[in-house]
């Protein structure tokens, strides 16, 4: 699995004939590669002086610690050094493991890497990644004592994708404030960063930072600098300020992959500049030798930007990744990108072949429908997304082998977690056969849903029937009517209501007596119970 590369400078000739000594006797996963190489040599260490720099008076050497140049994978040797080729655009990079933890800067961003690109990497729109300067000798990882416990909770967001200065704001207000000095471990990001403009991220990481947490920011289509010539370059900025666009590292008992699936391509018939979901050679190489590498029943999370479901994959590589995770069965991948919120359990038709489907999030976004729709008294858009779930995010919480997710609507209570569609007032005589619904955002597809009508009624199953949700049509009415009397409406209007994959309904069972009614419901599934209450007045 070697890749090409330059021929070695002379002055480094020496040096490079050591190393490739030290590297035959380092554990490998994917091969190092071979004579035209150039290559890298370093320590990864206890930073016990806290310098930042290998004291080996003070500092103690690691060894079994995995280091990456993002295809091939060696693990340190009892001296705690390892050796990987680089070519004329590598990023090292440490993959931290449990207990351990890397440097994080004054933004709470993680610096586990170390990045050669002589002739950089940037488009003609955005300010990118500069030239980096020669190799040095040596490139060495510090690494700091940490008690990771099995049980921790990680603060998962999905499409930020601001476009201004303005809706940065409404990222602040809508779920920044309320999660600052938050006890989670870290935090992620799955990709869409920003809306197209890559000036945001510095202000962007500023905001984040006031969480108080390490956070990790993973690269979408929108981060993508669609100015720049190619693959590399579209992500120059995404580099400067993240470093690797694809990773891995260890926090307790979990195993995290993160992977960059949004390829930049140029058609050749007329410069069209456009996407699709797809890993390059070298991070597939990365992804099978990582997998290869790991305890398969440790819990597996891996995370990226567009979801496995997404129609413009090339099947034959993403049946090849799901062939490789049907050897982990604790395995939960993460995505974004449609800003709609449900869960999938993938089988045979994605090419997974384990005992059991492999499950996948696609997390709703944290931006909702892209900070569209009316604003309410803070001046922040509603943004209810086009399945009825509100804006929000996820708290992705770990026990051992397993995680289970919960929802968390941006400014509401955590109990707060479905839409119970049904009139507020209706006659007596329209009751018998009236449809109620329940929209629950975080509801597994194969919940126990039950409604009951007052509080000694008997309760009545509830079907799985995806629909629009009923709250979320008549929020798109309302907005018509008042937008259909402006002139100029002074928000972005929002988009209607589309099929919600977690809408359970039932039919009343009888007519209902005039007088007021309270209808409760009640979602079971195997990670949680959910209760909703909706009150209705019945007239003569």
């Amino acid at each position: 699995m070697s890749k090409s590369h330059k021929t070695i400078k002379p002055r480094m000739a020496m040096v490079m004939s050591l190393i490739f000594l030290l590297s035959a006797h380092l554990p490998v996963f994917g091969g190092i590669s071979g004579q035209s190489a150039v290559t890298i040599s370093g320590t990864v260490f206890h930073d016990a002086g806290k310098t930042g720099v290998f004291d080996p008076a003070v500092d103690k050497p690691l060894q079994g610690v995995a280091v990456s140049n993002g295809r091939d994978i060696v693990m340190t040797d009892s001296h705690g050094r390892y050796a990987l080729d680089v070519d004329d655009h590598t990023i090292i990079f440490v993959i931290k493991p449990q207990n351990w933890a890397v440097p994080v800067d004054d933004l709470n961003i993680p610096r586990f890497y170390y990045i050669h690109s002589p002739e950089g990497a940037s488009g003609e729109k955005f300010g990118g990644l500069d030239p980096t300067p020669p190799l040095p000798d040596q490139v060495d990882f510090p690494l700091y004592p940490e008690d990771e416990p099995d049980r921790f909770e990680v603060i998962v967001f999905a499409d930020t994708q601001s476009r201004n200065e303005k809706e940065l704001s409404f990222l602040t207000r809508d779920a920044i404030e309320e999660l600052a000095g938050t006890d989670a471990a870290f935090g992620v990001t799955l990709g869409d960063l920003v809306f197209d403009d890559l000036d945001l991220f510095e202000p962007m990481n500023q905001i984040i930072a006031q969480i108080g947490i390490p956070w990790r920011h993973m690269i979408g289509n929108h981060d993508l600098d669609f100015s720049a010539g190619n693959n590399t370059a579209a992500r120059g900025a995404y580099y400067k300020h993240y470093g690797p666009s694809y990773y891995s590292f260890e926090y307790g008992p979990a195993h995290f992959i993160v992977l960059d699936n949004a390829r930049f391509m140029i058609r050749e018939s007329d410069n069209h500049r456009y996407y699709r979901p797809e890993l390059d050679a070298d991070q597939l190489a990365f992804v099978e030798n990582e997998l290869a590498r790991i305890d398969k029943n440790k819990l597996l999370v891996v995370m990226k930007h567009i979801p496995w479901d997404d129609r413009g994959w090339n099947m034959e590589q993403r049946n090849k990744l799901m062939g490789l995770l049907s050897e982990h069965p604790n395995a939960l991948s993460l995505g974004a990108h449609w800003h709609r919120h449900y869960h999938s359990f993938l089988g045979t038709d994605y090419g997974f072949t384990g005992d059991a489907p492999h499950h996948m999030i696609s997390f709703g976004a944290v931006c909702g429908a892209w900070w569209r729709g009316m604003p309410d008294e803070y001046g922040i858009p509603h943004a209810m997304m086009t399945d009825g779930t509100p804006a929000g995010y996820g708290i992705l919480q770990v026990n051992g082998t397993e995680a289970r997710l919960h929802w968390q609507p941006s400014r509401r209570r955590a109990d707060f977690q479905m839409h119970i569609g049904a009139p507020d007032i209706i006659a007596s005589g329209e009751t018998e056969g009236l449809i109620v619904s329940a929209n629950i955002f975080n509801a597994l597809p194969d919940a126990s849903v039950q409604m009951r009508i007052g509080s000694k009624g008997q309760w009545i199953e509830m079907e799985r029937s995806p629909a629009p949700d009923p709250v979320k049509a008549a929020l798109s009415e309302r907005e018509k009517q008042i937008t259909a009397q402006l002139d100029e409406i002074p928000w972005m209007e929002s988009r209607g209501a589309g099929n919600s994959p977690k809408l359970w309904q039932a039919k009343l069972p009888g007519t209902l007596k005039p007088g007021t009614w309270l209808i409760e419901v009640r979602s079971e599934d195997r990670w949680w119970v959910h209760e909703g209450r909706r009150i209705i007045r019945v007239s003569e």
